[in-house]
C-alpha cells in the first residue's frame, strides 16, 4: 500500500492472462484440473445431485457447441434466469465460449422489473429455470428481440421451449476452441441502481472479469481452504463470481437456497473449511441458539460481503467457530466488477474487526469530502471513490449517467461513506444516499444497528429516517426479537441512549417486526422500511 497525495494505492497491478478470453481462461483451468484428477467440482445440497469436474467440462463444451448452432453469435447477448443449480454456471460460460454477453436475471424480480432489464440488455435468447419460466414466460414471449427461450431442467412448460438437457449433445472438449473476443468486449451485463436512480446495466469487461480471478488468487493461503459453501445468489455478482472463480481452483462448491438449519446441518455433513456469507447470516451465526447444536471444527475461514459487517458481530461468529482463524471481509459493487478492498491473509496477520481491508493491487482509493469534494487524509469521513482495472466499461445506453459516476479526475464515485486508516486499511460507514438527515447532522443507520445488536434479545434490526417536519428525518428503528423474550420499546431505548449520542438517537421509536426486508444478498431494502413507516402513519 502506497498513500500518494491522499490517494491510496493497492500497489503494481496484477497479471492476467490478456491474451484468453474470460471463457478460454476457465476451460484452460477446468482441463488442467481434469488431467490431474476427476473429483466432484458441485454439490446441489437439496437434490444431493453432484457434477465432477469431468461433467462440467462437457457440459460446457456441449452448451457452447450447440449454442453456435442455434445462431448465437460474438456481441449477442444471452440472458439468464434461474435460482442456483448446477446447470446455471455451465449455462454461462457455455455462452461466454460463444463469445457472447451474459446478462443475469433475478427470478424473484416482478413483472416491470425483468421488463425494464430487458430492454436495456436486449437478449436475443433466454435460458431459464422451470419455476423462472412459469412466473415469466408472457413478460419474455412479449419481447420481439428474444427469439429463443431454452429451460434448464424438467419438461419444457411450453412446446416452443427447448430443452436445455436435450440440446447436450456429446463433444470432444479437448478440442474445442472458444470464439475469439477482445479484452474490453462486454462479457457480463449485471444491474445496479449505481448511487441514484432506476436499475442499470452494468457492463463488465473480458478484462475486468480476469481481473477479477488474478484478484481472488492474490493473498490468501489455500492449504486448508477445499470445501465452500455458499448461499449467494448466482443471479448477482458476488455469488456468480465467487462460483466460477473457485471451481477453476479446483474447491468443492457445495449450492443451497438458506434455511437455517438446513445451513448448519450442511456445514457439519460436508465438513466445511469455508463459509461464503453476508452480515445478515453472520448476525444469525452470533445469535441463534441453534448454532451450538452442531459440529463447525472444519471451518477455518468465513468469507462475508455485500454489507458492513460490525465487530460485534464478528466478535460473536468468531466465539461460535472456534477454528475459524479470522473473518475475511471485502468491499466492492456492481461497478467494480467484485471486491475493490479485501482482508488479506499474507497482510493482515491480526483481525481488524469493521475493516473491509486493503486496497486491491493495481486499484487506487481516495475519501472525498461530501460537499466540497476536496480529497481527505486519514480517519476523515468522507465518500469513497475509485479507479483502476477492475471499474466497469460503463453503463449500457447511459450516457448521462457515465458521465456522472465520474468524478474530474475519472474516478468512480461509489455512494459509499468510509475512510481508512494509518495502515490503509479501509472501514466502510454506511451509504451516501441512506444517511439519516437529522436537525442538519448526518446518521449512519449502520451505526444505530450497531448499537442495537449489542442487545442480546436482538436477533436483527434495520434503521431508516421518518419523515419530520422539524427535524428533517427522525431515526427510527425495525426490530426483531429473538425467540421467546420480552422485549419493550423503553428496554432498547433506555439501553441505546446510554450508547448513542444525542444526535443519532432513536427518536422516531422502535417497531417490533417479525423479519427485516432484504434482498438476495442481505442488504437491507431500507425502501420497504420507509414505505412501512409511510403506511403505518
Amino acid at each position: 500500500m502506497k498513500n500518494d497525495e491522499k490517494v491510496v494505492c493497492g500497489g503494481p497491478a496484477l497479471l492476467v492472462p490478456a491474451h484468453l478470453s474470460f471463457g478460454q481462461h476457465f476451460l484452460d483451468r477446468i482441463r488442467e484440473i481434469c488431467l490431474r484428477q476427476d473429483g466432484v467440482a458441485l454439490i446441489d445440497y437439496h437434490t444431493g445431485h453432484k457434477v465432477s469436474y469431468k461433467q462440467l467440462l462437457e457440459e460446457t463444451v456441449s452448451a457452447a457447441v450447440e449454442l453456435q448452432s442455434m445462431g448465437l453469435n460474438r456481441g449477442d447477448v444471452v440472458g439468464i434466469c434461474s435460482e442456483n443449480r448446477p446447470e446455471f454456471v455451465t449455462a454461462v460460460m457455455g455462452a461466454i465460449c460463444c463469445g457472447a454477453v451474459v446478462t443475469v436475471l433475478n427470478p424473484q424480480y416482478n413483472a416491470d422489473e425483468i421488463q425494464h432489464a430487458l430492454n436495456i440488455s436486449l437478449p436475443k435468447l433466454i435460458v431459464a429455470s422451470e419455476n423462472s419460466l412459469k412466473k415469466h414466460i408472457d413478460v419474455f414471449k412479449s419481447m420481439s428481440f428474444i427469439h429463443k427461450l431454452i429451460q434448464l431442467n424438467g419438461e419444457p412448460v411450453e412446446r416452443d421451449v427447448n430443452s436445455y438437457r436435450s440440446l447436450l449433445v456429446p463433444t470432444n472438449p479437448n478440442t474445442y476452441v472458444p470464439v475469439e473476443v477482445n479484452g474490453t468486449d462486454t462479457v457480463f451485463i449485471f444491474y445496479s441502481s449505481g448511487t441514484t436512480g432506476l436499475p442499470k446495466g452494468v457492463m463488465l469487461s473480458h478484462l475486468n472479469a480476469l481481473y477479477v480471478s488474478s484478484s481472488l488468487d492474490f493473498g490468501y493461503t489455500r492449504e486448508s481452504c477445499t470445501r465452500f459453501l455458499s448461499i449467494l445468489p448466482m443471479c448477482h455478482i458476488f455469488g456468480l463470481f465467487s462460483a466460477i472463480h473457485y471451481l477453476a481452483c479446483n474447491k468443492l462448491l457445495i449450492s443451497m437456497v438458506y434455511s437455517p438449519v438446513d445451513y448448519l446441518k450442511a456445514i457439519e455433513e460436508y465438513k466445511v473449511n469455508v463459509l461464503i456469507i453476508v452480515p445478515p447470516i453472520a448476525v444469525f451465526l452470533s445469535k441463534s441458539d441453534l448454532v451450538q447444536k452442531y459440529d463447525f471444527s472444519s471451518v477455518t475461514r468465513i468469507w462475508c460481503g455485500a454489507a458492513p459487517l460490525s465487530e460485534e458481530t464478528a466478535v460473536g461468529v468468531l466465539r461460535n467457530f472456534s477454528n475459524c482463524q479470522k473473518i475475511i471481509q471485502g468491499y466492492g459493487m456492481t461497478e467494480t466488477s467484485f471486491a475493490i478492498m479485501k482482508i488479506y491473509d499474507t497482510l493482515d496477520s491480526e483481525q481488524k474487526h469493521g475493516s473491509c481491508g486493503h486496497v486491491i493491487p493495481g486499484m487506487k482509493v481516495k475519501v472525498v469530502d461530501i460537499n466540497t469534494r476536496q480529497t481527505l487524509g486519514s480517519y476523515e469521513r468522507g465518500e469513497v471513490c475509485v479507479k483502476g482495472p477492475l471499474v466497469m466499461k460503463g453503463y449500457m445506453n447511459n450516457d448521462q449517467a457515465n458521465e456522472d459516476i465520474k468524478d474530474d479526475e475519472g474516478f468512480l464515485k461509489t455512494g459509499d461513506i468510509g475512510y481508512y486508516d494509518s495502515d490503509g486499511c479501509f472501514y466502510i460507514v454506511d451509504r451516501l444516499k441512506e444517511l439519516i438527515k437529522y436537525k442538519g447532522h448526518q446518521v449512519a443507520p449502520a451505526m444505530i444497528e450497531r448499537v442495537l445488536l449489542q442487545h442480546s434479545d436482538v436477533l436483527e434490526c434495520g434503521v431508516v429516517g421518518a419523515p419530520d417536519e422539524l427535524a428533517g428525518e427522525l431515526p427510527t428503528a425495525f426490530v426483531v426479537p429473538k425467540p421467546d423474550v420480552t422485549l419493550t420499546e423503553r428496554e432498547l431505548l433506555d439501553f441505546t441512549n446510554e450508547r448513542l449520542s444525542p444526535i443519532t438517537r432513536i427518536r422516531g421509536g422502535i417497531f417490533f417486526v417479525g423479519e427485516i426486508p432484504k434482498n438476495a444478498t442481505g442488504k437491507i431494502l431500507r425502501k420497504v422500511l420507509k414505505a412501512n413507516l409511510i403506511a403505518n402513519k
